[in-house]
């Protein structure tokens, strides 16, 4: 099976006040870190952009990429416009933030093994909290399609053994040994305090 990863960099930084996933981390821009990640597990890639296209455009180089003219109406516009371009050869995907430079490798390759395993969903738990990326089986494409304004994949998920209600997909929770599913870059001071470690 192929798993690949929706990575979504389609944000206008309004928090960092600008454009933030071209921003230096250790020499880098914090969005090559999470590509460069991404292939280190394997995994193919589809790069959502919006507010910051050009920008996100140079890091990104020759991977493809999704615009989504929308974006400015939340997350949830991002991910719909990743869904409809996403290779019909994909059997599930990870929903990658690209402001999330410090997930390991590791993690993302756990969780698209699970996927490919027949898992119908995906989360990591580090310290008996959820984080990022959550990964979903292409049979719950269409439920990612119908996501509204700023709501973020994990919208759609639930625990085992909680009941359904607003929240529709089950999912498979992946213990996982990296903080850097909890932490991203959200606002100036996030990145010297990341580069010194």
């Amino acid at each position: 099976m192929m798993i690949g990863a929706l990575v979504l960099a389609a944000g206008l930084g309004r928090r960092m006040g600008g454009s933030k996933l071209d921003m230096l981390l250790d020499g880098q821009p914090v969005l090559a870190h999470v590509l460069q990640r991404l292939a280190v597990a394997g995994l193919p890639v589809l790069v959502v952009t919006g507010g910051h296209g050009e920008k996100v455009r140079k890091v990104v180089g020759a991977l493809p990429v999704a615009h989504a003219a929308d974006h400015a109406l939340g997350l949830a516009a991002s991910i719909r416009s990743g869904i409809a371009a996403v290779p019909c050869e994909w059997d599930g995907l990870l929903v990658a933030l690209g402001d999330m430079p410090f997930v390991r490798a590791e993690t993302y390759a756990m969780l698209a093994a699970a996927l490919a395993a027949g898992a119908g969903a995906v989360v990591p738990v580090q310290g008996g909290q959820w984080g990022n990326p959550a990964g979903f089986s292409r049979r719950h494409f269409a439920a990612l399609s119908g996501l509204a304004g700023d709501a973020g994949a994990r919208a759609l998920l639930r625990p085992v053994g909680a009941r359904a209600l607003l929240r529709p997909i089950c999912a498979m929770e992946i213990r996982v040994d990296d903080a850097g599913i909890h932490r991203d870059i959200d606002v100036a001071t996030d990145l010297p305090k990341a580069a010194g470690e």
